[in-house]
């Protein structure tokens, strides 16, 4: 137990990300160098193209490690990083297949575990999916305790259509961390978030635009109408991120 005087409590500094500029503060907020976070959606939708997106940015911030349980080093994760130009952050963005060259005997937990104890290792983890590991929720708490404000966790995991996660890890996970973002229809939208960032974010607006059209006639009648020259009034058009040159699988 060790209670703080109020005035003490409001003089501790916290360690934020420096999101200036970044196509990314709305939808993450105000948020600390480390934290957890939950991103889900159905098959399709554009989850890994987001995660691949924002481990970029993170990339800018620390040395970032994509254990990748479900694709390992498979064609669509390096298609995906294509894609996305990750090698403009070679040596901060470290692929990883956690289920190669694992010792006999070692599980999955205490080989990530270890991964992480050690001194050079990377900052930012993204657990691709967490759907794949088999860890449970003590897992995770155990992962919490060590890592504390020493790592941020990014947990991709499965929803089926209606945005309900598949597994019931993921469910405690989101319950616990400080962050839970839903991907359809290539929109990311925190549903969950401790820090404010409750904008939406465009992974790919073509796709989006095709899957969802009504979202960006909605934001458009939001905007406040701008004067012309002549007297003519128009509606500006929303100012939105993420266009990529090859649509996403």
């Amino acid at each position: 137990m060790k209670p703080l005087g109020i005035k003490q409590f409001h003089q501790k500094t916290f360690s934020l990300l420096d999101l200036k500029g970044s196509k990314f503060a709305g939808v993450l907020g105000n948020v600390t160098r480390h934290f957890t976070c939950v991103i889900y959606g159905y098959s399709g939708n554009g989850k890994t193209e987001f995660c691949v997106q924002l481990a970029k940015e993170l990339a800018k911030h620390g040395r970032v490690a994509w254990l990748s349980y479900e694709q390992r080093h498979g064609f669509d994760l390096q298609t995906a990083t294509r894609r996305n130009n990750m090698e403009e952050q070679s040596g901060n963005f470290i692929p990883i297949d956690p289920l190669a060259n694992i010792e006999k005997g070692v599980s999955l937990l205490e080989d990530l575990y270890n991964y992480l104890s050690k001194k050079a290792s990377p900052e930012y983890i993204f657990i691709d999916s967490l759907d794949y590991t088999g860890f449970t929720f003590d897992d995770y708490k155990l992962l919490k305790e060590k890592f504390d404000g020493k790592k941020t966790f990014i947990f991709i995991t499965h929803a089926d259509k209606s945005g309900n996660l598949k597994k019931s890890v993921s469910r405690d996970v989101l319950f616990d961390g400080g962050m839970g973002i839903r991907v359809k229809d290539f929109i990311a939208e925190a549903e969950k978030n401790r820090y404010g960032g409750f904008e939406p974010h465009i992974v790919y607006e073509q796709k989006a635009r095709e899957r969802n059209p009504a979202f960006f006639t909605m934001r458009l009648k939001g905007q406040t109408a701008l004067p012309l020259a002549g007297g003519a009034d128009a509606v500006p058009a929303p100012k939105d991120g993420g266009n990529l040159p090859i649509p996403p699988h």
